[in-house]
């Protein structure tokens, strides 16, 4: 409420200052007044007033806005980890226009590919909205030079899904190259961090799991920024797809040698799939509608220590803690996790290098050539192929 107090109060001096250099910034730039795309409002605001109106006025009004924000987000603990910072926000606001193209070609149907199910009595399957191949080429065509994580991340989907994993690399390899290093200036992007969730989430399905360093760091990336758009986003669906997620990442095979040695997997997975069902109202409307019910899959890993329920018992028998307990602690531990994560990338332990880069597609670019068929099967684990 402060927050929004100080904001109100500077946008009206602003606004007073100049009356109709405001109204036109209002009129060309509605969007960021909505309540969700609020962390538009500072990056539209000083780019118009530094680059259209020339204000210096507006502009010292701005900067104090600017440091205000981000003093505010540091005082917070964990901020880099829980918190956008607005003062250094992008305007990214362009991607809204590829996401709507996207959704507008998609076949209202979706067509479901069985996967090869780890349970014995139950199938899973997979809803794919298909785009007609003309649609679809021109849409990449369009937006195939734009150089953010989103787009490329789902455009490298696109093809991934298309078994054309090939095709794919080259808009991996252009976006990973945003987000190894840090500070990045997707950091405090919304769009940013759910690419880069994208991105990472893509390269660990590829990456082959004997290329223990390489998947290391690649798992880390994608922890930390799967749990910093979990805590930040105001997207109901990238929450719920961040929770979901890192709950898979946390039943990976290689997560015992890359967690800390202290830290039970499972526990976070636990956590993890309560959240992904309750982290917000749309979440637990899709968890229940799609048949996944992942507070079911949370309370069955509690009570059996396994996805699938039997008589050997589980958590409930091991844990002191009561199962609401274990959600919160972890829920807070993934958190210290992330932290971690981050901070060994930004002392250049975890961090990867152009030369890790390189390998790494040299890798993937290998196996896509001459381990086709593994690599499909990792990445998409179908049942069967066309």
């Amino acid at each position: 409420m402060e927050d929004n107090y100080y904001i109100k109060t500077l946008l009206e001096k602003i606004e007073s200052a100049d009356p109709k250099s405001f109204s036109q910034f209002a009129h060309e730039h509605p969007i960021c007044f909505q309540e969700k795309k609020g962390n538009w409002l500072f990056p539209m605001m000083f780019d118009f007033y530094v680059n259209k109106i020339h204000n210096e006025y507006i502009i010292s009004l701005l900067k104090e806005l600017g440091l205000y924000l981000h003093n505010k987000c540091k005082n917070y603990e964990m901020s880099e980890i829980t918190m956008i910072d607005r003062s250094l926000c992008i305007d990214d606001s362009f991607v809204d226009n590829y996401v709507l193209k996207v959704q507008n070609a998609q076949n209202d149907k979706p067509k479901f590919k069985d996967l090869n199910s780890p349970w014995r009595t139950r199938g899973i399957s997979l809803a794919l909205y298909e785009i007609p191949t003309f649609v679809l080429n021109s849409i990449i065509f369009e937006f195939k030079d734009t150089e953010h994580p989103y787009i490329l991340a789902d455009i490298a989907g696109m093809y991934m899904y298309g078994q054309k994993f090939e095709e794919g690399l080259n808009y991996l390899y252009r976006s990973i190259n945003q987000l190894a290093m840090f500070p990045n200036r997707y950091w405090n992007s919304d769009y940013g961090l759910a690419g880069a969730a994208n991105t990472f989430r893509l390269l660990l399905l590829m990456c082959p799991k004997n290329h223990m360093e390489l998947y290391r760091k690649i798992y880390s990336y994608d922890y930390l920024y799967l749990t910093k758009l979990a805590c930040t986003t105001n997207d109901e669906i990238f929450q719920q797809e961040a929770y979901v997620n890192r709950a898979s990442i946390a039943m990976d095979s290689m997560a015992r040698y890359i967690i800390p040695i202290n830290i039970n997997p499972d526990l976070l997975y636990i956590s993890d799939m309560y959240y992904a069902h309750y982290c917000n109202e749309l979440a637990t409307q899709i968890s229940i509608s799609s048949g996944w019910k992942y507070n079911m899959k949370s309370l069955t890993y509690y009570q059996h220590a396994s996805i699938r329920p039997n008589d050997t018992g589980g958590y409930v028998d091991i844990e002191e803690k009561t199962y609401n307990e274990i959600v919160s602690a972890k829920h807070e531990q993934a958190k210290s996790i992330a932290l971690l994560f981050y901070t060994g990338i930004c002392a250049e332990d975890g961090k990867l290098t152009s030369r890790n880069i390189e390998s790494l597609f040299k890798i993937l670019q290998y196996e896509c050539r001459y381990n086709y068929k593994e690599t499909r099967k990792r990445v998409l684990n179908f049942k069967s192929y066309k």
